[in-house]
């Protein structure tokens, strides 16, 4: 049979089981690939695989999509937004409730569990200043797969930040491929700057920052910044009360739509130009979550710890991209200001050309998106 990926060779039965336990109830999994059938099966604490179509989620797909699949290309979401995922019998909840299975079969990516991360005794809502030495900031990202580091910037720095993004603000229009927007009761309002950089000298002189550079190299030293695809260097603005569209992030991986394979490990860093809060909409984490697979839906549960990340103009925070989390529905006022600098693997540029992004695909289909949301 040539439809199986090979198993990982480090497969361990206690995570394939951790993987597998909430995985039961979705029932069987057929994939229908060309002429080729693989159904999975959760059977006890692990997964068997057969050549027989009769899954209680049967999927058609083309080989392409498949292989995409496997190689971590394109994620579940990525390939039903895509338009090349057909229902036979099931739907996509079924799918993505085998997600951490089928990423642990095919990739070897661990499910998460808050009792198997280890920490190392620190503390998970620590803050950092640039005097901390590389190797206690970097012990921190790796551990805790974020960071947060006061005082990056002066008051008067972020004044000729928000300066450059009313400017950019004021320019932008619904369609223009350089913003994102959402719907309110007072009509369309913008919530995402992208592609800043190529339009702005003040931002571009932020990006370029050799502060940022310190930081966003941390895990890669040969990490670079892409101002010309993958959307390039972004501002949010979080937009309050009720929106239709995407101001409020859930809960997400930043590759989530997939390319985790030539994204990863990127570093994300968040310039908070205004600073944030619950009423503003502050970031949300789980701590030690990088690297590894969230149950389909796991947020309805209490096991999962969550930090929140109250911040303070000219602060920055620090992601690894894989890590969980959320950036929610601001509680008060809103109207978090935050610049996203991504450091990516160099060979990133192999893959992703100028002005593309797996992000384009969300910003086509808000609406699916949100719906599934």
């Amino acid at each position: 049979m040539t439809l199986a990926p090979a198993r990982p060779a480090h497969l361990d039965s206690q995570l394939l089981a951790l993987a597998v336990a909430d995985t039961a109830r979705a029932g069987s999994l057929t994939f229908l690939v060309g002429d080729e059938v693989l159904t999975y099966r959760a059977s006890g604490d692990t997964v068997t695989e057969h050549q027989v179509p009769d899954g209680d989620t049967v999927v058609r797909l083309e080989p392409a999509a498949w292989h995409d699949l496997v190689a971590q290309l394109r994620t579940p979401i990525n390939l039903l937004l895509g338009g090349v995922l057909d229902f036979e019998r099931g739907g996509f909840d079924q799918l993505a409730a085998w997600d951490r299975v089928l990423r642990y079969l095919h990739a070897g990516f661990p499910p998460y569990s808050a009792d198997r991360t280890d920490l190392r005794g620190r503390d998970v809502r620590a803050t950092m200043t640039l005097a901390d030495p590389d190797a206690e900031l970097r012990a921190q990202l790796d551990t805790m797969g974020y960071l947060h580091v006061r005082d990056v910037f002066t008051a008067a720095e972020m004044a000729v930040a928000n300066a450059a993004v009313d400017e950019l603000a004021a320019r932008a229009t619904k369609g223009d491929d350089e913003s994102w927007w959402v719907g309110t009761d007072e009509g369309d309002k913008l919530c995402r700057l992208v592609y800043s950089t190529l339009r702005s000298e003040a931002l571009r002189r932020l990006e370029q920052d050799l502060r940022l550079a310190r930081l966003g190299r941390l895990l890669d030293a040969d990490a670079i910044v892409t101002p010309d695809r993958m959307e390039g260097s972004a501002v949010l603005i979080k937009v309050p009360g009720q929106t239709q569209g995407l101001s409020n992030i859930p809960w997400h991986q930043d590759c989530g739509m997939g390319g985790h394979a030539i994204l990863c490990p990127a570093v994300s860093i968040g310039i908070q130009l205004t600073g944030s809060t619950a009423g503003s909409g502050n970031l949300l984490m789980v701590p030690g979550s990088h690297g590894q697979t969230l149950p389909y839906q796991w947020h309805s549960r209490s096991d999962v710890p969550v930090v929140e990340i109250d911040t303070a103009p000219g602060d920055v925070t620090v992601h690894v991209q894989d890590v969980m989390h959320a950036s929610p529905k601001p509680t008060g006022a809103g109207g978090r200001r935050t610049m996203y600098v991504t450091f990516y693997p160099r060979t990133l540029t192999d893959h992703v050309g100028p002005g593309q992004a797996f992000n384009d695909l969300v910003r086509n289909r808000t609406a699916e998106v949100a719906g599934l949301a």
